[in-house]
């Protein structure tokens, strides 16, 4: 096999890296298995303060971040303008995931620059399809 091919197989190879956002320790919990049961990598952070410093520590950007809305230091909204705002991280997609349900807090999130939102309660086969289609648009 030639240099090339190898590091394409091995780059292939490497699991997407999920940084998920969640102040409720048992939600938290449930998406970090589920998503450790289809083969991605996961960090986790309970507020958007911790997920600053984690993201800070952090010699590579992870491949998407899932982030809560209601969250206490930083709520979500306040995450995603802090890291839309730093060259580092603004490339990083970026999806709610939040009991704030209406129209109106959708459409919120939308002016933001956030374009997926899964509201809770949810799904867990829609969490990893939304995911999945994230992960493929950045591709």
């Amino acid at each position: 096999m030639n240099i090339c091919k190898k590091l394409v197989k091995e780059v292939k190879s490497i699991k997407p890296v999920i940084f998920v956002v969640e102040d409720n320790p048992d939600v938290l919990f449930n998406i970090q298995v589920s998503l450790e049961a289809n083969d991605y990598i996961v960090e986790t952070a309970m507020t958007g303060t911790e997920a600053i410093k984690i993201l800070s520590a952090r010699e590579t950007a992870p491949d998407l971040i899932v982030s809560d809305i209601m969250m206490p230091e930083m709520d979500g909204y306040e995450l995603y303008q802090v890291l839309s705002n730093d060259p580092k991280w603004k490339d990083i997609p970026l999806l709610f995931l939040s009991a704030l349900a209406t129209p109106d807090d959708i459409r919120f999130s939308r002016i933001l620059g956030v374009t997926d939102y899964i509201t809770k309660p949810f799904k867990e086969e829609d969490l990893l399809e939304m995911i999945e289609r994230k992960l493929n648009e950045v591709e």
